[in-house]
């Protein structure tokens, strides 16, 4: 009986492994804290005191169908409770829940997915079935990894998903009323949005489980060659999850700052990120050498200063000037951005002025002085600034590179 399993607090040599071993990555850490080398008999077996003998290849693969069996009553799920009943209002009713074509954007690639998991689910149990020491592996994951072309359609569906699902629990109260009543009814206990990605939380942990199976299969196994290239096939498709989740993070800031800022100019309309941004004062009349330092502002004592924002993109820079206004009935200032212009990176310089906390910024139609609060503020924005236009695309027109402004 393991009082301290569910915190994870393992002390006692003595504690059952075995039963420890349903949760490898438990298993993992109790190892770490509670085996002494000196009990090691080689790279994939252990000997405990009481001469009980783990196969840690075993355990790994027990956990993995476990986890699978779980991945897949999820992906039933998906079919059952969500698929089949909105598919059937759709053919049965003249105002279905959600739109034929939008059922088949969100699901398609889920029920793909979920067939070639059901495979693979199949092949993993047969291995169980006749397993032995010298038994391999790797080659079921190979044959998954044969079959990632439809994670490929459902990460790059992804972003188009959850639009959808965004748009309708908001503005569409019956596809919102068979959201709620599937959170709270159904079989698995886990929310309509959050099995939407749970293909590709499938696939993280598959790539953890992988590179556990490595580290306890001996070199001259003949499933480590095997298994390292899978690790390798686990690892391109967990980068490729990776880059899209980012891109699909820039895609969304974009959005926002283009709602944010007033008469901002489109920002989406090219595959660009936000490397930064920074909160500065313009300080107006001393751009001259001849200027005389100033303190920072605390208040209106001093009009020469003018509040900004700068917005750094790997392609260019966008300024916006703010203002604030006193809500009716409230005593609080709301703060408003105001678009003042938007320059490639290439077309750009900065340059260090006579004050620490204030670097010049040089574009093809003015020079502006702008203030920190920090010297550490302005250095982490210049470098940057600097390493963001070394980096930046070489234009012939280097000027405004941003899309012109939105037309209502």
């Amino acid at each position: 009986d393991m009082k301290g399993e569910e915190k994870g607090e393992v002390s006692d040599v003595s504690e059952d492994p075995v039963a420890l071993g349903k949760d490898v990555l438990s298993m993992l850490e109790w190892m770490k804290r509670s085996v002494p080398l000196s009990l090691q008999t080689n790279s994939h077996r252990l000997i405990f005191p009481k001469g009980v003998v783990v196969d840690q290849r075993t355990t790994i693969l027990e956990e993995i169908i476990r986890t699978e069996r779980t991945f897949l009553r999820q992906m039933n799920t998906v079919e059952e409770e969500l698929y089949t009943p909105l598919y059937i209002a759709g053919r049965e009713n003249q105002k279905p829940i959600l739109n034929p074509a939008n059922i088949r954007i969100c699901f398609a690639d889920l029920l793909e997915v979920r067939k070639v998991h059901q495979v693979f689910l199949e092949r993993l149990e047969h291995k169980q079935a006749i397993w032995s020491a010298d038994q391999i592996i790797g080659d079921t994951f190979l044959k998954l990894a044969q079959r990632f072309d439809c994670y490929s359609n459902y990460i790059n569906n992804y972003p188009s998903t959850i639009t959808i699902y965004r748009k309708n629990i908001n503005e569409n109260p019956a596809f919102w009323a068979f959201v709620e009543h599937f959170n709270r009814q159904n079989s698995n206990r886990t929310k309509f949005f959050e099995l939407l990605s749970r293909p590709m939380n499938r696939i993280e942990s598959l790539k953890t489980l992988v590179s556990s199976l490595i580290f306890y299969t001996p070199d001259k196994h003949t499933d480590h060659t095997i298994l390292q290239q899978c690790e390798t096939e686990y690892t391109k498709l967990s980068e490729f999850i990776e880059k899209s989740r980012t891109q699909y993070n820039h895609l969304t800031e974009l959005k926002v700052l283009e709602s944010k800022v007033i008469d901002c100019p489109i920002l989406t309309d090219k595959k660009r990120g936000i490397i930064a941004q920074a909160e500065v004062y313009r300080v107006k009349g001393i751009i001259d050498e001849s200027g005389a330092p100033h303190t920072f502002p605390q208040d209106k004592k001093f009009p020469h200063f003018q509040k900004y924002k700068l917005h750094l993109f790997d392609d260019a820079i966008m300024l916006s000037r703010v203002s604030y206004e006193i809500q009716p009935y409230d005593s609080q200032k709301r703060e408003i951005e105001n678009f003042v212009n938007t320059y490639a990176l290439s077309a750009i310089r900065v340059k260090n002025a006579k004050k620490q906390q204030q670097f010049l910024l040089y574009t093809p139609k003015s020079v502006y002085l702008f203030e920190f609060e920090t010297l550490e503020g302005m250095a982490e924005w210049v470098d940057h600034i600097n390493d963001a236009i070394k980096n930046a695309p070489k234009l012939l027109v280097p000027n405004v590179y941003i899309s012109p402004q939105k037309t209502m």
